[in-house]
């Protein structure tokens, strides 16, 4: 293992500043988990394994499980955990952060029903949120748009708790195009919009093959995706706010179709 005593230490540059998802992440296509438990997640996963960075016990606790990674001493870095701190750019809870290389993403093809949509969700903590309510109801197939947040941002990884390492994870640069292709694999569209002619959550029954829509936290779903779904549906709510958050939408949503799905297998 490498101890790291310079702030500027170049070996540890994927690891400084990281308040903000560096472009150098993006750029490389690297994700980067934040505290034990994820961290551990990630080791237990078949994904790459850039380098860890964290405090002595750390390694000493889970020598077993880093020695069948077969990493080699120069991907192990280790600090005080109050050096991390000045290095990352903020308090870590744990002192362990681990890189790894982004998946490469699965052909649209290899989705499996339903398959979640997220048009303009430019929060990565709602995108986290999300993929934590897809992996608590059994659902493992994401499409993201190009205005939609990384899933492999830092806060996304940290807020779905490592559930986006168990994810099928398909990036759109034409969302359109994308649900035209599914539509003709059968697929139905159902955007999850309050509109004058969407249906009630509680009305409702879900197809076996469906792609749902959640849109833009301030603008909702585009018109364009509205126009080409078989299906607007809403979730009853009193008139005592306008809407729910997207986050907290999918989790109603996803837990009325979790519902559905085990009483159609217990039929």
């Amino acid at each position: 293992m490498i101890e790291i005593k310079d702030i500027n230490d170049k070996r540890i540059a994927y690891y400084k500043s990281l308040r903000y998802t560096p472009p150098s992440h993006s750029k490389d296509k690297l994700m980067l988990t934040e505290g034990e438990k994820v961290t551990l997640q990630l080791l237990n996963s078949d994904f790459h394994i850039h380098s860890i960075f964290a405090v002595q016990e750390f390694y000493k606790n889970n020598e077993e499980i880093i020695s069948r990674k077969k990493l080699t001493g120069t991907q192990l870095f280790y600090a005080a955990k109050s050096f991390m701190n000045q290095i990352v750019g903020f308090r870590l809870h744990s002192g362990v952060m681990a890189l790894a290389n982004q998946p490469e993403p699965p052909e649209l093809y290899n989705l499996s029903s339903p398959v979640i949509v997220m048009n303009g969700i430019i929060n990565s903590e709602n995108v986290g949120i999300i993929i934590r309510n897809c992996a608590a109801f059994g659902v493992d197939s994401i499409i993201v748009d190009k205005e939609t947040s990384s899933p492999y941002l830092r806060r996304a990884v940290r807020v779905s708790m490592g559930a986006v390492l168990n994810m099928k994870v398909f990036f759109s640069e034409n969302i359109i195009d994308v649900l035209e292709k599914l539509k003709k694999s059968s697929y139905k569209i159902i955007s999850a919009e309050i509109e004058s002619k969407s249906i009630p959550l509680t009305k409702y029954k879900f197809p076996s093959k469906f792609a749902l829509v959640f849109g833009n936290e301030g603008k909702g779903i585009e018109r364009d995706i509205l126009n080409i779904s078989d299906l607007i549906i809403n979730i009853p709510i009193t008139g005592n706010v306008n809407s729910l958050n997207v986050a907290s939408s999918s989790a109603v949503i996803l837990s009325k179709i979790y519902e559905q799905r085990n009483q159609n297998s217990s039929a």
